[in-house]
């Protein structure tokens, strides 16, 4: 009888070297396609988001400048300023509907700095001042002193009764600040009372903050005594607004939030008879704007302090505005730059001021 030697079959070390190599050299490759597709979806992500971002913000601020200085009078001849003290804030102060600030200059609406809400140093900034594009026809004004039944209404003292479109009441309340026009005259004031029987918004002096100067409207030097205008049937009411547009510090840190945004001030009635300004965040990764200025004399563009012709002296004759925006992701990690981990575009937008263009 003769024996067989058994032999044992399996796999040399060679081969287990050999077969693991192959497999971590696909698991890397495979490993490096998912993490490159991650972050090609991250960055596409950030992307939509800065250009959805870039739309809103453009979109915003375009409604308010196109309309600068503008309201349902076509601008209106003459502008007289009820409001007092016009020299103590921003938005007290008519100055033609436009006021431009590059990063350099000061302005009184918000403090340059680095707290939560300040405006970021180099950045500039806007001041933009109009009629709202819903206006209300004066149905009949009372410029006296005590309530008068007029046009079969009983009007109260220095008030304008509207009338209901729809049925419909003003909506004013007490504090608002106004804009009272026809084809002459443009006055601004606030509401110092308002009356549901009547329809009526009161221009009484001296109430609430900042208050009227004069109960008195028409055009003349100031506050100083003059001729009483009264606003016939037909003329329009609507509200007064100054908002300003800047780029401010939001107090956020961090890999998931950018740490400015862009801000707008508005002045809305604080519901105790007073206008006060009200500041809102707008759209966070806003790192900077600047903004040049199309002048009507030369179509150039200028800024708005510098030197010579490279200056806007006169803001009446500015006609459009340029908006250069740098907008980042609030992620970070959106880049492979380790020096700029997030996401970042600068854009340009043009807006032409509907009622300055010829």
């Amino acid at each position: 009888m003769s024996r067989h030697a058994n032999r044992e079959a399996g796999v040399s070390l060679v081969e287990v070297m050999v077969a693991l190599a192959l497999g971590l050299i696909l698991s890397v490759g495979a490993l490096s396609l998912m993490l490159g597709n991650r972050q090609a979806y991250s960055t596409t992500e950030s992307l939509a988001r800065v250009q959805e971002a870039t739309r809103i913000t453009f979109d915003l601020m375009s409604r308010d400048l196109r309309a600068a200085g503008i309201n349902a009078c076509s601008g209106g001849v003459r502008v007289m300023n009820l409001l007092r003290n016009p020299d103590n804030l921003w938005w007290l102060n008519w100055n033609d509907g436009l006021r431009g600030y590059d990063g350099n200059e000061a302005s009184s609406a918000v403090t340059t700095g680095s707290a939560e809400g300040q405006r970021v140093n180099g950045t500039d900034m806007i001041e933009v001042m109009h009629g709202a594009t819903t206006a209300l026809p004066v149905k009949v004004h009372n410029i006296g002193g005590a309530p008068a039944t007029l046009a079969g209404v009983n009007v109260p003292a220095r008030s304008i009764a509207l009338e209901r479109p729809n049925g419909r009441p003003h909506g004013f309340v007490a504090g608002d600040l106004l804009v009272v026009c026809d084809y002459e005259d443009t006055t601004i004031f606030q509401a110092s009372g308002v009356d549901a029987a009547a329809n009526s918004v009161a221009h009484a002096a001296e109430t609430g903050v900042p208050g009227n100067c004069s109960e008195a409207m028409g055009v003349r030097p100031s506050c100083t005594p003059g001729v009483t205008r009264i606003f016939q049937p037909g003329a329009q009411l609507m509200r007064f607004e100054p908002v300003a547009w800047y780029v401010g510090n939001n107090g956020r840190t961090g890999t998931t939030n950018s740490p400015t945004s862009l801000y707008r001030i508005s002045i809305r009635s604080d519901g105790a008879g007073n206008a006060a300004a009200q500041t809102e965040e707008v759209v966070e990764g806003v790192r900077d704007m600047q903004m040049r200025y199309m002048y009507d004399s030369d179509n150039l563009y200028r800024f708005a302090s510098g030197t010579g012709t490279e200056k806007v002296e006169d803001w009446r004759l500015v006609t459009g505005i340029e908006i250069q925006l740098t907008i980042e992701s609030p992620e970070a990690g959106t880049t492979t730059d380790a020096a700029r981990p997030r996401l970042t575009r600068t854009l340009t937008h043009v807006v032409n001021l509907r009622n300055r263009v010829p």
